[in-house]
């Protein structure tokens, strides 16, 4: 905001991971310039009074499909960017990227050429008698916390870093972590209050390490590396910013639950899906929930009783079937059947029966229809619907994980972003092009937690070739005694539900053109027959 208000005839452009994230920055210089944000006290209107006004707007702060705007009187102006980066070429001016580190290399090296153009270089008909005087460079400008080391910002940062160590002025590297804040936060060389806590820095790294490294304190992470089933830039690829879906709130759509149950030593998980069927592409799944079954009271944060967990799973049913439709007719349940999970004596053995609710409404049981330890049950609980899918980890890891890697590279699996906020930013219904603030409750907040959690546990699931030919899937190495991977696991097994889905689409369809195909044959053998 300085910079335009002191150079004329700038241009500057916003680039991020999304056009939302371009649209809250764009909404903070304009909340700043309005004097909106309380934190900052003495802003003055200096700012606001030099925006161009229009009779569609009176503060003079645009809001366009096209790109969100405003303009100077002295002709300096800014402009958010989508990231289409077909639409975006061509373009000339200085570039403020956010969030740097997720961005991809060909969205960064499209953008990057904004500053190509010399500002100093004039010309004209005939020779030139006076010398024009020189303009402000263009500029690039990189923001953002620590990412992940395969991604061009690292690099990067550190090839700008040691540049400015060699001396060279055109170049500027600046580590702000949450120790630097908390102990040098000073204003005009005074000490002042921190805006961020120690207590909310410890929260954080209890909840979430490998995020608290990367968001507090600018570590970076290399991941899985080469051998990692799903890698960081498809996760970022498939992600985008809107509200998790708590329901069904049609009482039409399809989902698969996936549950990886625990009870001592590790993680119990359950990640809700969305299976979706698109005209174009066939069916693919979208993560809508994953709740973390463990008790918040006990010292190492175990999973709760198994009675409670069936209550959650339960409670999930009701919600994620939908009202006014048959009874499971819109679940189908994936359940890990590892001996020491409980996922058969606990869970599936307690779901055949019908129950009641709280609410004292009586539910159909639901049966694994193929399992081998229910050829008797199967004759007992008729009523049981046919919905539960119990998966041995012992036959069925390593199906579940190749569905997993290529699912995930067909981008057929898509994932939520959440940057910790009490809020997120979404389209407007009423209006096109406009994003508005979606307060999340306390369960969507949990639940995009979770699913930040869920794709920082599977990037670091790999695959392990071994000399005699077989396949191995593990956490990489350093991650293996102090991170989890229960959510990965919840992750595979919808990806091989998914795949067994998109199978029995193509079989059908290729019937269907068989049946389709004799049909004609028929007809036409009818007409020629006379019959």
């Amino acid at each position: 905001m300085a910079k335009m208000m002191l150079i004329p005839n700038s241009k500057w452009f916003i680039s991020a991971n999304s056009a939302a994230q371009s649209i809250e920055i764009f909404k903070m210089l304009e909340d700043i310039a309005l004097k909106r944000i309380p934190s900052f006290a003495n802003c003055t209107s200096v700012f606001a009074d030099e925006v161009v006004k229009s009779a569609n707007s009176e503060t003079g702060f645009i809001k366009s499909q096209a790109g969100h705007h405003f303009t100077l009187y002295n002709n300096s102006e800014l402009k958010t960017l989508s990231t289409n980066v077909e639409a975006a070429r061509g373009l000339c001016g200085s570039v403020l990227f956010d969030e740097t580190a997720w961005q991809t290399a060909e969205q960064m090296a499209a953008l990057e050429h904004f500053a190509d153009t010399d500002t100093s270089f004039s010309t004209g008909i005939g020779k030139s008698h006076y010398i024009m005087p020189k303009q402000m460079p263009l500029q690039l400008l990189y923001a953002s916390s620590a990412g992940d080391v395969e991604f061009p910002f690292y690099q990067k940062y550190r090839h700008f870093a040691k540049r400015m160590f060699m001396g060279d002025d055109n170049y500027f590297v600046c580590d702000i972590n949450a120790n630097t804040i908390m102990s040098y936060s000073t204003i005009d060389g005074e000490k002042i209050e921190p805006h961020i806590t120690k207590e909310a820095v410890e929260k954080n790294i209890a909840e979430d390490p490998e995020k608290a490294e990367r968001e507090l304190f600018n570590k970076f992470r290399r991941g899985g590396g080469q051998n990692a089933v799903v890698k960081m830039e498809t996760f970022v690829r498939n992600s985008e910013y809107r509200v998790p879906l708590m329901k069904n709130d049609t009482g039409d759509k399809k989902f698969i639950f996936c549950y990886d149950p625990a009870r001592s030593f590790d993680g119990s998980v359950l990640s809700i899906y969305q299976l979706i069927k698109d005209k174009k592409i066939g069916y693919y799944l979208r993560l809508e929930n994953c709740i973390s079954m463990v008790d918040v009271n006990t010292k190492n944060k175990t999973p709760l009783p198994m009675p409670d967990q069936l209550e959650i799973i339960k409670e999930q049913l009701i919600r994620y079937n939908g009202v006014g439709v048959p009874e499971w007719s819109n679940i189908e349940f994936y359940i890990d059947a590892g001996a020491g999970g409980g996922g058969v004596s606990a869970v599936a053995d307690q779901l055949m029966a019908d129950w009641t609710d709280r609410f004292g409404n009586v539910h159909r049981g639901m049966i694994d229809p193929d399992h081998k330890q229910y050829e008797t049950a199967r004759m007992k609980y008729r009523n049981a619907a046919p919905i539960v899918h119990l998966i041995n980890p012992q036959s069925h890891k390593k199906i579940i994980y190749d569905a997993l890697e290529k699912m995930s590279n067909l981008d057929l699996i898509k994932y939520t972003s959440y940057d910790g906020k009490e809020f997120i930013m979404i389209p407007d219904p009423e209006n096109k092009g406009e994003f508005v603030q979606h307060m999340l409750s306390n369960d969507e907040r949990l639940a995009l937690t979770n699913i930040e959690l869920l794709k920082t546990e599977t990037s670091y699931m790999c695959r392990f070739d071994n000399p005699n030919g077989s396949v191995q899937y593990e956490l990489a190495r350093e991650k293996r005694n102090t991170m989890h991977d229960d959510r990965a696991y919840t992750n595979a097994m919808s990806a091989f539900a998914l795949a067994l889905a998109r199978r029995t689409e193509l079989i059908s369809a290729n019937e269907n053109t068989h049946n389709i195909g004799y049909l004609k044959k028929y007809a036409r053998a009818s007409r020629i027959y006379g019959n």
